[in-house]
């Protein structure tokens, strides 16, 4: 199973803080994107004594506004100037609300009052910018270009938010273009020996598309600054993840996993990484882990049996299997019932493994893999019959590797020789296997072995009697292994047959071919007196 489609399935259940960290967590979480994350860490963060509701209060009913929850919106920006009526952001706020309702005159008051709690903070201008570009940015563009020009103009080309919000508003046409805003946001901070990590986080996801090499190293560098950033940890092993660096990624996460501020979710897909990373044991440690908390995570059984599968510990693997199964709301995928059925089988409940499969595949009608595994619970279970119905059913729609369809002729040729010659039965079974070896040679028509074992098929068919046939297919094999004359040493086997088998056909119908076929064997076994004999009977 794809790592990326494990772990899309490993993700889902409530949202929810392992424990709880700074508020400042939250605030970092919403300047990335990661609405859901914040507002859990804002909401369990608010009665914390280090927090301040101020800021909390204006990140919470940012995250409305954007949801569209204007009111709840407005409750948070009051309940922002309450807490600290000197926060100006929480004035923004307002505004923004206010123009969203229309109220213009309203909002531009709202701004006013901001600015005027620090006339010296071009961020409080910036911000302003920012509410008419979130308002709508082609209807105020305007008033969005006149507060962006004064922030830029009274921080004399040195305020973050600003370069910050020239980025956003370039990110979806020209990543590039926005790459470098957020660039210079992260320098111009870095003169004030200041992080900002909203900078690096929006540079990382903004470019990552473009050059996931930088992205990845620009968190990188986050991380060494700010190593105990809940954000920065995360937000690496999230790009290490998405870059398909797996070992990068279970490294990563244990990291983040120490911060108090992760997720339950980010517990689930490290339990997958390690998974992955064959930790079958410390995997097992986490996914347990999460059930002490939340003993209804079926996601966590799936992983707790994939681990155990791995081990070849199959009670195990069927008893977390059992528990996933009997989950009221589980979500099932293939590969549960692929690895409950190993389980079954491995322990030689054939019935149970047979139900399992069969079930599986009438769930997923667009899941044909799933039969050969049904096949070959009906083989080990002494049903060869049905394990055969199930692989030719299997086979015959067109699915199936190369190998598949190979040891499907390959069987009825076996079948075919054990029968007596001139029984009907036996040119029946022949006939199946002779199918399967032109699906075969459809698909790989320049293979020798594939007409070398049509041959042999040919042969047993018409009673070990060559015929025109059974000598086109050897023909067809020489002239393919002759293109490639160096590999002639490793191929003598194939060799002496075709010889052979030519040498007696053409005997009878063209003895010149005849007299060739049986030189060419006597090269690779001089002292076979049948072959000799066969060849002085031609004469000259």
């Amino acid at each position: 199973m794809k790592l990326k489609l494990l772990f899309a399935v490993l993700l889902g259940g409530a949202l929810s803080a392992a424990a709880q960290g700074g508020y400042q967590d939250g605030v970092d979480n919403y300047n990335a994107g990661r609405l859901d994350v914040a507002k859990t860490i804002l909401e369990n963060t608010i009665n914390d004594p280090q927090t301040n509701k101020s800021v909390s209060y204006f990140y919470l009913g940012s995250i409305d506004f954007q949801n569209n929850e204007i009111e709840a919106a407005k409750a948070n920006f009051d309940k922002g100037v309450s807490a600290d009526p000197a926060n100006g952001m929480n004035y923004i706020g307002l505004g923004e609300v206010a123009l969203k309702q229309g109220q213009k005159g309203a909002a531009e008051d709202f701004f006013k009052q901001a600015m005027q709690t620090n006339k010296k903070n071009t961020a409080l201008v910036a911000e302003v910018a920012r509410a008419y570009y979130n308002v709508d940015p082609v209807a105020y563009a305007k008033e969005l270009n006149k507060y962006l020009d004064k922030a830029l103009k009274d921080s004399k080309n040195t305020e973050s938010a600003a370069f910050v919000l020239q980025g956003d508003m370039k990110a979806k046409e020209d990543p590039g273009n926005a790459a470098s805003f957020y660039e210079l946001a992260i320098e111009a901070d870095k003169n004030k020996n200041v992080v900002n990590r909203e900078a690096y986080v929006k540079y990382a996801n903004t470019y990552f598309h473009v050059a996931p090499k930088f992205a990845i190293e620009k968190l990188e560098e986050l991380n060494k600054l700010e190593p105990n950033s809940a954000l920065a940890q995360r937000e690496l092993a999230e790009k290490y993840y998405d870059n398909s660096q797996f070992g990068s990624a279970c490294l990563q996460y244990g990291k983040y996993l120490e911060n108090p501020n992760h997720f339950q979710k980010d517990e689930q897909r490290y339990a997958g990484l390690l998974y992955s990373a064959k930790e079958y044991d410390k995997s097992l440690e986490v996914a347990n882990n999460v059930l002490s908390k939340d003993p209804a995570n079926f996601y966590m059984y799936r992983i707790i049996m994939m681990d155990y599968a791995a081990k070849e510990d199959w009670p195990a693997a069927e008893a977390a299997g059992a528990k996933l199964f009997g989950h009221p709301d589980a979500q099932y995928i293939p590969n549960d019932y692929i690895l409950y059925g190993d389980a079954l089988t491995e322990q030689g409940k054939y019935d149970e493994a047979v139900k399992t499969f069969e079930q599986a595949i009438s769930l997923n009608p667009d899941k044909p893999e799933l039969m050969p595994k049904l096949s070959l619970v009906h083989e080990r279970s002494g049903n060869p019959e049905k394990a055969i119905e199930v692989m030719k059913q299997y086979l015959d729609a067109g699915n199936g590797s190369v190998n598949d369809v190979v040891s499907m002729g390959r069987r009825y040729a076996a079948l075919a020789r054990k029968l007596e010659k001139g029984n009907p039965e036996r040119v029946a079974a022949a006939d199946e296997g002779l199918k399967y070896y032109g699906m075969a040679i459809e698909r790989v028509p320049n293979n020798a072995t594939l007409y070398r074992l049509k041959g042999e098929l040919l042969f047993a068919r018409n009673d070990d009697k060559p015929d025109a046939d059974v000598a086109a297919a050897y023909e067809k094999m020489l002239e393919l292994l002759n293109e490639k004359p160096e590999n002639r040493e490793s191929q003598m086997a194939s060799y002496r047959a075709a010889d052979y088998i030519l040498g007696i056909y053409y005997f009878d119908v063209d003895k010149a071919k005849a007299k060739t076929y049986l030189q060419d064997y006597l090269t690779i076994d001089p002292e076979n007196e049948d072959v000799k004999a066969l060849y002085d009977a031609i004469g000259e």
